[in-house]
């Protein structure tokens, strides 16, 4: 190989950004891309919206190719000190620097919960991250028509997905354990106008949890808490994501990093995180972890941004700071949002017809959200994080 040579872990969006990134830059530079052992790099936002309800089969998801060198083993782990990658063939590689964008895996049902594990087993208790978890549902509910779907969690995804189902003709409940589900992630207003949405469309258990599964020959009952009893075909766990980090980032913790997304364990070693599986500090806030395919993108690229000004080869990208778009169609709805709510202290409402909601921190907007208002969110967008990068500013200058 000749110039520099970069490995980038993981093959989703993050990883697939930063490899357009510095592919676009110009310079010198080999990289190889690490997908995991047998995968071939797909828009994962496809797994619920296409291929678990059937519209899509799992090829159709596959990114287009990006004109590098993709190894599918696995990277089990990393060695800093010389940016050393153990794969699960059993070869080693050392790069002049490293993007790791390993992403998330899901948030497992409690295992104390009695009969998981046999609603495992039997194939009725399921996350819906992966393709395979995409083909398990569609096979499943091939086999009912209709089927009688149970979402474990209220979240987006949950959210989402349960429309998806209601539309093309399944029975779906929703299973909660806060009483308005998606409040900390979109703020109470647009969250309390999404519950009448499912209120209106199917049965809806909140502030519950589950006690227990039990597995009969086509179906399952999930117990809840109140003693509340109700049948599915099949449920799905929708609690959120952990980070999916190699060693000596594994565990929950996944990787933090700093404000140009520098792994702070070894900031010196150009080594970077991007995407579901880096965590990140905002002044005022505890850290933080977004995971979500527009913001995994934008993590991609400003990491790739940093590597290069770090190797002397363009400018400082500056701090990376939330601002990417999101959005989910949910029972003829479509929920807008930008940045990251959960940085948030308060919310000021915007706009009450049609809603749009501001989420602050002091005197910075760091969030946005609405339903039916694409357009006016991304009209905002520009005005997130104005007081922090002022202050910023101030800073850098101040240094000089």
């Amino acid at each position: 190989m000749t110039g520099l040579t970069v490995g980038v872990i993981g093959a989703g969006a993050a990883g697939v950004s930063a490899v357009k990134t510095l592919r676009a830059h110009g310079v010198d530079i080999d990289i190889e891309l690490f997908a995991r052992n047998g995968e071939t790099p797909h828009n994962r936002t496809l797994v619920n919206k296409g291929v678990a309800i059937g519209l899509l089969e799992p090829h159709q998801t596959n990114l287009p190719p990006i004109g590098v060198q993709t190894s599918a083993y696995t990277v089990r782990g990393i060695d800093p000190r010389i940016r050393r990658v153990h794969l699960d063939s059993g070869n080693n590689r050392a790069f002049d620097a490293l993007i790791v964008a390993t992403g998330s895996r899901p948030r497992p049902l409690d295992d104390t919960i009695v009969g998981r594990d046999q609603a495992l087993s039997a194939g009725r208790l399921t996350t819906l991250h992966s393709l395979t978890d995409a083909i398990r549902v569609r096979d499943l509910l091939a086999t009912a028509d209709p089927a009688r779907v149970l979402f474990l969690g209220g979240g987006l995804v949950a959210s989402e997905t349960a429309s998806l189902l209601t539309d093309a003709g399944h029975n779906t409940v929703l299973i909660a354990r806060s009483a308005l589900p998606g409040a900390s992630a979109i703020g109470d207003d647009a969250a309390r106008q999404l519950l009448d949405l499912h209120r209106h469309h199917h049965a809806v258990h909140l502030g519950r949890d589950v006690c227990a599964i039990r597995t009969h020959a086509d179906h399952i009952t999930v117990v809840l808490d109140d003693d509340t009893k109700v049948e599915g075909d099949l449920a799905i766990v929708a609690h959120g994501t952990l980070p999916a980090a190699p060693a000596p980032w594994t565990g929950p913790g996944g990787i933090a990093v700093d404000n140009r997304l520098r792994t702070l364990s070894a900031p010196d070693q150009r080594i970077y995180a991007a995407g579901g599986v880096a965590v990140h500090h905002y002044p005022g806030r505890s850290s933080y972890r977004i995971d979500h395919w527009d913001d995994a993108t934008a993590q991609g690229a400003h990491a790739a941004k940093t590597l290069l000004h770090d190797l002397g080869h363009g400018d400082d990208p500056g701090a990376y700071l939330p601002a990417s778009t999101f959005s989910a169609r949910i029972h003829g709805r479509t929920l807008t949002g930008a940045g990251h709510p959960a940085l948030a202290s308060y919310t000021r409402v915007i706009s009450s017809e049609p809603l749009v909601v501001g989420h602050c921190l002091g005197d910075d907007l760091v969030a946005l959200t609405g339903i039916d208002v694409t357009a006016a969110v991304r009209q905002w967008v520009s005005r997130l994080h104005a007081a922090h990068r002022s202050e910023l500013s101030d800073a850098q200058a101040g240094r000089r």
